[in-house]
Parts: C-alpha cells; structure tokens; sequence
C-alpha cells in the first residue's frame, strides 16, 4: 500500500468523521442545530456571555398536523425548511442559537432585550410563509436566572408557557413564571387520584334553575358538576373542568352527570311529580372521542325518559373549533328530538355567522354583554335580541345579576333568564324540594321556551335603521333585500351591504326615482315572468318557506345567476312587501348545465354501448343511475335501494337474487371490487345477462364510502352459454365459501 492510499484513507475517515459529526448535531432536514447539540452549545453560550441576560424561547406550529394533512408532507416540510431559514437568518450565531426540536417545535437562545423583537419577528416569519396560508405561532419564553439549569429544563418551561397561548387567536406569546410551576403541581395532585374520585362519587350533581322573568317561576334548569374533594372541600368548577378538558377526563365527568341528571329526572317521575326538562353539557372532546347521540340513547332508554326532559347545551366555541363534526352530531340528535342549546352565545367573534351554518333550538345569551351599564352594551344586546327574534330562536340570558339586568331584558322582550339574580347551583335535593313547591315552578309553556308574542319584532322595524345595523343583518343573514311591489314595479326599500356587494349597486340605488327602481329591469328579459311568479308564489305562500327563483341578472358581457328566496310580509298602502335574500348560483348553474350535457352525451354512449353506469352511496345503501336505465329496466325512479329495491321491482330474475345480493354484500364488507352474471329482466318482459360489476371508492381513513357500478349486457340469448353456466356454478360456489375471489370470472 502506497504512502498516497494511506493519505487518501486518513482522508476519506476524515470525511466520514466529520459527515457524522454533523449528522449528531444538525437536524437533517432543517439545517438547524439538533436538541442535543442546543443542549451542548447553550451551556456554552450561557457560560461564556455571563454579563448578558439570555431568554429560552420555544416556537410551535399550531395545527401542523393539519397542515399536512390538507396540503401534503412535502409542503409542511418545505414550510419547516423556511421557517428554520429565516429564523436563523433573523438570529444568526455566534450571539444566538437556533435548533429544532423536533416536529415542527424550534427553540431559540437569545438575549432578553430581544424578546419583543423576537415574538414580531417570528410573526413576520408566520405571515409571510410560501404556502401561502394562514399559519399560527405558538411562542413561550423562559428566562435564564440559573445558569446551572439544565437547557432541556427550560425548554421545558418554554414549552409551558406557549401552552397558555394556543388557541388564542390574540395572543401568541407568553413568558414562564413560578405560579405556573405551582399550578401544574396543583393539577397534577388533583388528577392523581380523579378515576378513584369517580369511583367514590366525590362528584355531584348541582342544578342551577332557568326562570321565566314574567312569572319569576322556574321553567327548567341546567345540571353542573362540582367536586366534593375528602381534604379540600368544595373544588370550583373553574379549577378543575379545563383541567379535565385538556387532559380527556372530561368524556368521563360528563357520561357521569349525563347518568346521574336522568337517574334524578327518574326519581321525580316514579315519586308522583311532573319533571322540568334539565340540560347537560356536551364538550368538544365528547363529540371527538364518541357517539354522543347512542350514549345519550342508551342513557334514556335505560330510565325510560323522553328527549324533551334531557335538553344539550353546546358551547360556541366547540362550534367554531370542530364545526363540520358539531353540526353532522347536532343533526343526528336534533333528528332524535333532542332539544339543542347553543351555550355562552356573544363570547366567540363570529357568532353572527355561525347561525347560517347551524341549528340549534334555543341560545344562552352570555351576559358579558351587559358587564358594563353603558349604551353601547345596551345596543348590542337589543340588536341580538331582536335578531333571535327575527330568527324565531328563544333565547335565555344567563349569567344575570342585577335588578337593571333583569329590566332592561324584559323592556327587550327576553322572557327568560339564569343567573344569581334567581337562583345560585344548588344541590339536587334542595333542587328537588323547589320542584315540590308548586308556587316556584311554571309548566304554562309545557317545557317549551317560547318568545313574547307580544314583544316581536314590530313590521315598522324593518325599516328603522337603528333597531338592526346593515353590518348586522349582514352577519346573520347575508345579502338580503326589502321591496315592494305595486302589480308593475319591483322597488328597493332597502338592501344590506352584502346585497349591494353582490348585485354589484350602490346604496344610493334606494333614493332613486321609483320609477329608476324596477329590479325587473335588473332581470334577463326571458326569465322576468319567474320572477313575476315567484312574488305571485310568495305572496299565497300559507307557510314559511316562501318562494325560491334562480334568476340570470343582467350584467355586461355575461350572465350571473342569482337564488332568490322571496317571503311575504304585508300589504301595506296597496302594495306588498316582500323580504328577499339573493345569493350567487352561477357556479352551481353552469355545473348544471355542464351536467345536462354530459348526460346526455353519456346517455347516447351508453345506447349505444349497451352498458349502464350507475353510483352507490355506502351509508344510505341507494343507488344513483340515469333516466336511460330507469327506462330500460322499468324502474320507479333513479335511485333504489340497493340490492333489495331492484329486486323488489321484478328486474332481477329469481335465480340470480342470491348472486345480487352477493355484490352488494361484498361491497358493503368493505372488498375492493365484485363482480357476477346476472339473469335480468327488462322493461318489456325480455330476459337478458348481464354482469355487474361494483368497485369501491374510499376516502383518507381507507374506508368505503361510495361504489361506481358497471352493468353490461353479455347475452341476449334466453338459455346461459356454457361459459355463463362456468361461471354460474363458479359464483354458487363463491357463496357457499368456496376459494374463487369476489371478482373471479370466466371469458
């Protein structure tokens, strides 16, 4: 071996010394120093810079995970590379370190006097990321008094304290104190020994009365846990319900007060008295982590009570946070007959909103509204007074105090109230001798909250411009319009700003000559008789759902189609008043109309063709087919259930009904794709063969949620060839447990 091979040796073990080295103390995707090098080089930094204060900060990426998930692992990784680049960038060595932890959690070592300038940077950072979408820091500070703390010790505590700013859409940064080194040892007993205090029934049921204001009577009430701690009495809820909230608990408090509240409204029923109906509370994670709407069921059956007497309350904030899983479990148990309030309505900034989206049967009016006696709290309140009104929605202001509370809500017209002011959470038994009291308690609405008839909202209102804001009525119900119609013209008495944004007017279309007005004129000239018959509709409607018209509005250069929902309100002055909320279709229109086209492009190939297509929908077992294929085979409509529809209507001959319902079976057990020959029947009688084929779709989780059916036609003749009867007995032996696949077939 030469002497220049052993220097290139020397060199290449070098090399690969040194790769190593930086693979140990650099993260490999990131470029940033890794944990353990951090650890290593703060103490350093920290040893050798002691005439500077220093910060340990921690970064997180709130909803990272979601990120990935909506946009891929390639984009939340090249999101990391950039936020790494320009955090070090913004904090370069040697006066500053920069390290990712690990996921999508970075840490910084900086001095003090740079905490601001850190948590602005960090913003910027945020806000102007490649993805172009909204990201959220989570940041948390930790100050370094000891210099002989381990890093990972205040990485620690940075991390605590970003912890506190999560979800916190106003504030995204927070520093580590001592108290809350104290408030996790706190938690941590409390929870030590939770299971067990389950167990021992240290946990009870309070009953806080909801009230008619009218009458002062009580109408119903809300069921609250408290714990009775051995040693600490009395633990506020405040303590330990976000406690159990954050750590999942808060599933099994909940099913225990959901047991417990329907195990009293039994008692009350089996010693001789008639029940107010009771409201529980759902949290988010109760949504999340079960079936809300069968362990509510299975609660009720158990002590033989109606939906009416256990009412829901849910809170805003679970509606903003998991809005699509919230509305599909409110729909389900709305569809039982359970009775849905929305919980601490006004505390979350898109209340207004959110009322498009959900249903719900009653609102709790978070006082906080009225903390303060000023006017401007005042007005707030009246105007979503008067809109619950509008809405028909019954509403209970909760949280009052104060004699003027409870005026100025009835000069409103609020009929109902929970608050101190009538009752403070009171024990079940004490609860239960109130209800024994026939003098304290109101069955006139029968369990059902109502809204003073007398106190609606007055038909002169809706033209007073200080009872609704536009910004209001925007909020709550969109783009929406007032007109009136005299036989001839269609005059606009007043539009909200999105009605303006979305017929593209200005407001000062109101104050033109009536003549200038005509909204007919705003209509393509071939749909104004729609129009026409749409108020015509409106105007006879004896119900609630009005008229409905999709209109093309005339615009330069094309069309735009609007949904108009027309509702009459009065005939005043020889003319009718309608209320009209507009919203653009189009997209939805030409969708339809591409539709249409595709349809019948599709139908002539499938004639042609001699194969059908057709779409099955896994969670509600119908299929979906075209007009041709009604027609062919005679069918009542296009969707059937399936498999049992078809045979129910005579298409599927007696001696292939096993082998149908084989295909769906097989499809609904979650196989990839099935397949048999079938002896159909057509609409004149005619016997053909067809073979049906069904091949799943499924969504992110891996399951079936939709099936695309093929049928093809394979033999008009009446007997089966030799290579349909294989494959007959081929099928007869699939469904008797023979080895054949599900999609096995015979050419």
């Amino acid at each position: 071996m030469t002497d220049r091979s052993l220097e290139e040796l020397e060199a290449e073990n070098h090399a690969l010394r040194e790769q190593l080295r930086r693979c140990r103390e650099y993260d490999s995707l990131t470029g940033l120093l890794s944990k353990d090098a951090f650890f290593e080089q703060g103490r350093a930094l920290l040893s050798e810079r002691q005439d500077t204060s220093y910060d340990l900060a921690c970064v997180d990426v709130e909803r990272f995970k979601l990120i990935n998930h909506v946009y891929g692992s390639a984009a939340g990784d090249r999101l990391l590379r950039y936020t790494a680049r320009e955090l070090r960038k913004a904090f370069p060595p040697p006066a500053h370190l920069t390290a990712r932890l690990g996921n999508d959690v970075f840490a910084l070592l900086l001095p003090s006097r740079l905490r601001e300038e850190a948590q602005q940077a960090v913003l910027r950072i945020f806000r102007d990321n490649p993805l172009g979408v909204m990201v959220t820091p989570a940041m948390g500070f930790c100050p370094v008094t000891d210099r002989t703390q381990p890093i990972s010790a205040l990485c620690d505590r940075a991390s605590l304290a970003l912890e506190r700013t999560k979800g916190n859409y106003f504030q995204h940064a927070a520093v580590f104190d001592s108290g809350q080194m104290e408030q996790l040892l706190d938690e941590h007993t409390l929870l030590h020994d939770v299971e067990a205090a389950l167990e021992r029934r240290e946990f009870e049921v309070y009953f806080q009365p909801k009230c008619n204001m009218l009458t002062e009577k009580v109408v119903g009430a809300e069921a609250l846990a408290r714990w009775r701690h051995p040693t600490r009495g009395l633990i506020p809820p405040s303590t330990f319900i976000p406690l159990f909230e954050r750590n999942g608990f808060i599933k099994q408090l909940d099913l225990y007060i959901w047991e417990e509240t329907a195990r009293r409204l039994r008692r009350w029923i089996d010693m001789g008295h008639r029940p107010l109906p009771v409201s529980v509370n759902i949290s988010r994670t109760d949504i999340l982590t079960m079936d809300v709407c069968a362990a509510l069921e299975e609660i009720l059956r158990r002590y033989r009570l109606e939906p009416s007497l256990l009412e829901l309350e849910i809170t805003e904030s679970t509606y903003v946070n998991q809005p699509e899983a919230v509305i599909r479990t409110v729909e389900r148990l709305m569809r039982r007959k359970f009775t849905i309030l929305m919980d601490d309505f006004g505390s979350g900034y898109s209340s207004l909103n959110m009322l498009n989206n959900v249903n719900v049967d009653i609102l709790k009016l978070d006082m906080r509204f009225l903390e303060h006696n000023g006017q401007k709290s005042k007005d707030i309140l009246e105007s979503v007074v008067h809109m619950s009104k509008w809405l028909d929605l019954p509403l209970i202001a909760e949280g009052v105090e104060y004699q003027w509370q409870v005026d100025f809500l009835k000069e409103l017209g609020c009929v109902y109230a929970q608050g101190f002011f009538f009752y403070r959470p009171m024990p079940a038994e004490d609860y239960e001798a109130l209800l024994l009291d026939g003098r304290a308690v109101d069955f006139s609405d029968d369990g059902t909250l109502r809204i003073d008839q007398k106190m609606l909202l007055d038909f002169h209102d809706l033209f007073h411009k200080d009872v609704m804001s536009d910004r209001l009525l925007g909020n709550v119900l969109g783009a929406i319009a007032l007109c009136s119609f005299d036989g001839r013209r269609l005059r606009l008495l007043r539009g909200t700003e999105a009605y303006y944004r979305l017929t593209g007017r200005s407001d000062a279309f109101e104050n033109l000559p009536a003549g200038a007005q005509d909204l007919f004129s705003d209509v393509q000239e071939e749909d104004r008789p729609l129009l026409l018959d749409a108020l015509e509709r409106a105007r006879q409607s004896q119900d609630e759902r009005g008229a409905e018209v999709c209109l093309r509005q005339c615009r330069p250069g094309a069309a735009r189609w609007l949904k108009l929902q027309f509702f009459h309100l009065a005939r005043k002055n020889g003319e009718d008043i309608f209320y009209g909320a507009l919203s653009d279709v189009t997209e939805q229109m030409e969708y339809l109309e591409h539709l249409q086209i595709s349809e019948e492009r599709f139908r002539v190939a499938m004639e042609a063709t001699n194969i059908l297509l057709f779409e099955l929908d896994i969670a509600t077992r119908e299929a979906r087919y075209s007009e041709y294929a009604q027609r062919t085979f005679s069918l009542d409509a296009t969707v059937a259930n399936a498999p049992e529809g078809f045979i129910e209507q005579d298409t599927v001959c007696p001696e292939s009904q096993a082998d149908f319902r084989w295909v769906y079976d097989a499809i609904y057990r979650g196989e990839p794709r099935a397949s048999s020959i079938i002896h159909a029947k057509l609409k004149d009688g005619v016997l053909i063969w067809n073979r049906i084929t069904l091949t799943a779709i499924k969504d992110r989780a891996g399951q079936t949620v939709k099936a695309v059916g093929i049928v093809e036609t394979v033999s008009r003749s009446a007997e089966p060839s030799p290579e349909i009867q294989a494959e007959l007995e081929q099928q007869a032996m699939r469904r008797k447990g023979g080895s054949l696949s599900p999609c096995t077939t015979v050419n």
